[in-house]
Order: C-alpha cells, then structure tokens, then sequence
C-alpha cells in the first residue's frame, strides 16, 4: 500500500468523522447552518464527481476527497431536512441566485457531456455554495458562530492532505482543482468564524 493510498484513507476517514460530528452538533442545536449551502454541495459535490469521472484520464484514489464528500454532504443535507421538520425552507435573494446558478451548470453539463468543462464548472457551484454560510458568518450577532470551527479546520485539513497527494505523486491537475478550491475557501470560513467569535467575546467582557 503506497503513500498516495494510506493519505486517501485518512481522507476519507476524516470526512466522515467530520460529517458525523457536525450531524451531532446540528440535532444539538449547537450550529444553524444555511441549508441553501448544503443543497449547492449536493449539486457541486454529486456531478463534480461524476464529470470527473466521466472523463477517460482519472483515479479512484485522486477523486476519494470528491467522493467520500458526496457522501457526508448528502447525509448532512438529509439531517438538515428532517432537523427542519415541517418548517419552511426560507431562502434569502443571494441563496437563490446561488441556486440557480448551479442549476444552470448542472444543466450546461447534462447537455454537453464534456467531462472536464462539467468538472470545472462544477467547482465554480462548489465556490458559490460557500456565499451563504460566508454571508451568514460576515453578520455577526451575539451568540455563537453557526458554523463551528471543528469542522472547518479539519476540512482545511483534509484538502491539505487532498492537495499534497495530487502535488507529489502523478500530476494530476483536474483532480487537483478539487483539494485547492476546498483549501482556500475553508480557510475563509474558518478566518470568519476565529472573527466571530472573537467579536462575540469582545462583546461578552468588554474592555
């Protein structure tokens, strides 16, 4: 077993620890994510991996981060919806130009077929899936962040270990767009949630 194996293990491994921990926080209560965000993942993260897929140069172990996400974004999603119970789904106006823009890349996708113009596009949704919870964390109001900061480390993590797999073995750079987006926009989130919680501390014992 090679190093590029044991890494896309360990990948996959912490995505689903990831995924379970954030589960358990949201039947808690702990978070209140934005649901538009999971419903974009579920999109981006789904035909991502099959576009990827879809083309004929591509590697089970490069798409493990692409596919043990689908995974634990699709188990998220279905938590939020039963978490949701009969309550409505309330979008804001940003949510739904984010959704429509993903609907229009799956459908770009669905009606060219071609595999790496899909796998690119699909990461331009993936990007914009990160505009509501980013929009979310900018508004600070007291209390906690609604996003915790556990799993987004470890997401930043994850692409880390995603992106240095891609860099030292065969060079792979459809693959590797995956681990870089994810990088750079959980360092993002995670830079947002360090700054709410340091407003919300500010605010609790003020100087």
């Amino acid at each position: 077993m090679n190093a590029s194996t044991l890494a896309a293990i360990a990948v996959v491994l912490l995505v689903f620890y990831v995924g379970a921990r954030y589960c358990t926080k949201l039947f808690r209560k702990e978070i209140s994510p934005r649901i538009a965000t999971w419903i974009i993942f579920e999109v981006g993260v789904v035909m991502s991996l099959v576009s990827y897929l879809a083309g004929n140069d591509h590697s089970l172990i490069k798409a493990a981060l692409n596919a043990a996400d689908s995974i634990q974004v699709t188990v998220i999603l279905i938590s939020l919806v039963i978490e949701q119970g009969g309550r409505r789904i309330e979008f804001t106006r940003n949510e739904l130009v984010s959704l429509g823009i993903s609907c229009l890349a799956a459908l770009a996708w669905m009606l060219t077929k071609t595999g790496w113009i899909g796998f690119a596009g699909f990461q331009l949704v993936m990007s914009v899936a990160y505009l509501p919870t980013l929009e979310s964390l900018w508004h600070w109001k007291a209390g906690p962040s609604p996003e915790p900061m556990e799993k987004w480390g470890i997401n930043v993590l994850i692409a880390l270990i995603g992106l240095t797999v891609d860099l030292t073995d065969r060079h792979d750079y459809l693959a590797m767009v995956y681990p870089l987006r994810a990088l750079i926009l959980c360092v993002v989130v995670a830079v947002l949630i360090t700054r709410w919680d340091r407003k919300s501390k500010a605010a609790q014992f003020p100087a």
